[in-house]
């Protein structure tokens, strides 16, 4: 392994928000001396999660770069009153642990695998909309594919963003993408606002216009002038 690259990678790995100890993951995955892999990186910001994840190439001479990262800020998903049971019991497994097999042998991973058992047989009878629960436990596992809504659910509590790196000089943090992030999230959802609001204005305009159309389909009252009864 050249000591001087994996030494340049750490700085610029530590400069974008990981800690020194990326060193090791580092050597781990160098060792192996693949085309490419990952890093990975979850940071909890008060109720959100942002997932980062840097993308190393094997380039010329055999030295790896940083071609980008990925940046994914993921809301907290808020639970309807009628999931919150199983929502409580979902919360009790450690479900990343469960689909590697990495529950400790004996009585509390029996426990464990039968309290998932009972939970998945909760979702699969309240159908659908089960999917917004399996959506906030399983994204980021390998569980993940089994959300069948998962694009849906995406587009409405994630928002992502890509940072190519083209200078070694100029890094782009993952506290820059945070603010960024939270930012784009704002407007997204100032955005949906607008369009509801105009959504509301048409609806009430389409109300009125029918409205006047009926009120228009009646029998006109039957006007006479004055002095005589005649109909005009």
């Amino acid at each position: 392994m050249n000591e001087n690259n994996i030494l340049s990678l750490k700085t610029r790995l530590v400069q974008l928000g990981f800690e020194p100890s990326v060193e090791t993951m580092l050597r781990c995955h160098i060792c192996f001396m693949p085309a490419a892999f990952d890093l990975v990186l979850v940071r909890q910001e008060g109720d959100d999660r942002f997932h980062f994840t840097v993308h190393l190439e094997k380039a010329e001479k055999d030295l790896y770069v940083m071609r980008y990262y990925q940046a994914t800020l993921r809301k907290e998903v808020l639970v309807p009153p009628e999931l919150e049971p199983i929502d409580q019991v979902m919360k009790l497994v450690d479900w990343h642990a469960l689909v590697n097999g990495k529950l400790v042998s004996g009585l509390t991973n029996n426990s464990a695998i039968q309290t998932a058992f009972d939970v998945l047989g909760q979702l699969q009878n309240v159908g659908s909309v089960g999917d917004l629960l399996k959506y906030k436990y399983w994204a980021g596992t390998a569980l993940e594919p089994m959300v069948t809504q998962l694009a849906g659910l995406r587009s409405e509590w994630e928002i992502s963003e890509r940072f190519y790196f083209f200078d070694e000089k100029v890094v782009i943090s993952f506290d820059d993408a945070v603010r960024f992030l939270s930012s784009r999230w704002m407007e997204k959802q100032f955005a949906a606002r607008r369009k509801l609001l105009v959504r509301k204005s048409e609806g009430r305009k389409e109300n009125g216009s029918v409205a006047g159309s009926k009120l228009l389909s009646k029998n006109p009252r039957k006007l006479t002038k004055r002095g005589n009864n005649k109909s005009i």
